[in-house]
């Protein structure tokens, strides 16, 4: 019974985050729009100004998301507690990193122009900040529903008002106010909907809650500060260090691609997090398996879409930017080495936090985050963008080498090889299905028939378990 039950809990939660993460396909349209109509150049310049007050907004979380979706997924009693609190301190923290980020563009020397455009994405990240802490409680109560309207709003508001905005013939300025719009009227449905469906939103200032929240979140506030500057700083270190925007769109252009391909751990990550959680209190054995099942499949969907990617680079890059992009293909190829690791990083940072075992996850992203940071010091200097690409595969290795080590210390240990070898075989098949195809075929059809050829593989070895037949089933509804 248990094990159906979370069974159902997990494609339930998984159903909704594909609805919700789904959605981010929009954005990623829109930025591809962007990188066609405004060119390079401001494109680059959007780019640097997204990335760097993301990644300060993102720091500004302090771990308090992912502490509040942990604590209040084992006890939904602090839930009241929690929403009259975390507000308030978040809109503190998001408000004084709006001010820093002003004070850095401003004492570094950039222009005018980019002054103004990181104040402006600098208020909308404030605002997408609050959005994020509604989305926590919806994760925390498991009602990933409310997530997926709250997000198909955003990003439904964010790419039809964009496109239009653009499609009149309005720049990089008017653009950048329509993400402050949009994320302001997000974070306000967003509060209204915690309101309505979690809890009343009555602000307090609540000193003593603070002191203690932030103390408890600090290993997880660590963590993300070093995560996110480890996978920001490279656009941000290209900036300062080359300080050409053209340079900076090309590599962009690639990251855009990457980042849209890191929904699916995501997806399966967050989805997860909630049950591991519970797990680690009720049932270390069905932890165990659910930690084993979820690392072997998410390293049974890299390793299609890195290949592919590899062997279709040039014209995924064509496809999507155009000619003006071209040498935005070898970022590409250099990125997505980095996806295999990726992927099964989500869950072992995830398994690590519900084991309560943020300390270590704080110290390996800061490890992680000096080699990243030393690695593009050397390399950008003498291969520019590429190099800020040869820097995050050899620190997402790390990542992946030292989180490992310790799931495997403290949950169980996963047989890599075991895992990989059917796989290996399917997705090398698959390689030569494109190598063969590729230039008859159109590229549509080469990623389902290659996507096809690899899935028939796992099934032709007899890759999957009767038991993840009857999840399969499951997820599709035809299990009654």
């Amino acid at each position: 019974m248990l094990k159906d039950s979370l069974i159902k809990r997990a494609s339930r939660n998984v159903f909704y985050k594909v609805l919700a993460e789904s959605s981010k396909v929009l954005p990623a349209l829109l930025f591809i729009y962007v990188a066609r109509k405004l060119g390079g150049e401001d494109f680059g310049k959007l780019s640097f100004a997204f990335s760097f007050t993301g990644m300060c907004i993102l720091i500004t979380d302090f771990g308090l998301n992912r502490l509040l979706v942990r604590n209040i997924s084992r006890q939904k009693e602090l839930t009241g507690e929690y929403v009259a609190n975390i507000y308030v301190l978040k809109i503190i923290l998001s408000f004084m990193c709006v001010i820093v980020m002003g004070l850095f563009v401003v004492l570094v020397g950039y222009n005018d122009e980019m002054i103004t455009l990181v104040m402006i994405f600098g208020c909308a990240m404030f605002f997408r900040s609050l959005l994020d802490v509604s989305c926590a409680f919806f994760n925390a109560h498991e009602q990933m529903n409310k997530e997926a309207i709250l997000k198909g709003i955003n990003h439904i508001l964010l790419f039809v008002s964009g496109a239009v905005i653009l499609a009149l013939g309005f720049g990089l300025s008017e653009l950048s106010h329509v993400f402050l719009v949009v994320y302001l009227i997000s974070s306000i449905i967003g509060c209204y909907l915690v309101y309505q469906c979690i809890a009343n939103v009555r602000l307090h200032f609540n000193p003593r809650f603070w002191y203690n929240i932030l103390r408890e979140s600090l290993p997880i506030a660590l963590t993300v500060i070093f995560g996110i500057i480890y996978v920001k700083i490279d656009i941000v270190m290209l900036s300062l260090m080359r300080g050409d925007n053209i340079e900076i769109g090309r590599y962009s252009a690639a990251v855009k691609i990457i980042e849209l391909m890191h929904v699916v751990p995501a997806i399966i990550a967050s989805a997860i997090f909630p049950i591991f959680s519970i797990l680690h209190k009720e049932s270390i054995d069905s932890l165990a398996e659910v930690y084993k099942t979820s690392f072997k499949y998410l390293l049974v969907i890299a390793l299609p879409i890195v290949v592919g990617t590899l062997l279709l680079s040039d014209r995924i890059i064509d496809l999507v930017y155009g000619d003006e992009y071209v040498k935005a293909t070898p970022a590409l190829r250099i990125l997505v080495c980095s996806l295999i690791f990726v992927f099964v990083n989500y869950i072992l940072l995830n398994i690590l936090v519900s084991a309560d075992k943020q300390k270590i996850n704080a110290i390996v992203t800061g490890i992680c985050l000096l080699v990243n940071i030393s690695l593009n010091m050397c390399l950008i200097p003498h291969y520019g963008y590429l190099g800020a690409g040869y820097a995050t595969v050899i620190t997402e290795i790390a990542l992946f080498a030292m989180c490992w080590y310790y799931a495997t210390k403290y949950i169980c240990k996963v047989n890599i090889v075991a895992v990989l070898s059917k796989p290996l075989m399917s997705v090398t098949i698959m390689g030569v299905f494109i190598v063969l195809t590729t230039a008859k075929l159109n590229l549509a059809f080469v990623i389902i028939l290659s996507a096809l050829t690899y899935f028939a593989c796992l099934l032709l070895f007899r890759f999957f378990t009767k038991d993840e037949k009857k999840v399969f089933l499951n997820l599709l509804g035809k299990n009654k």
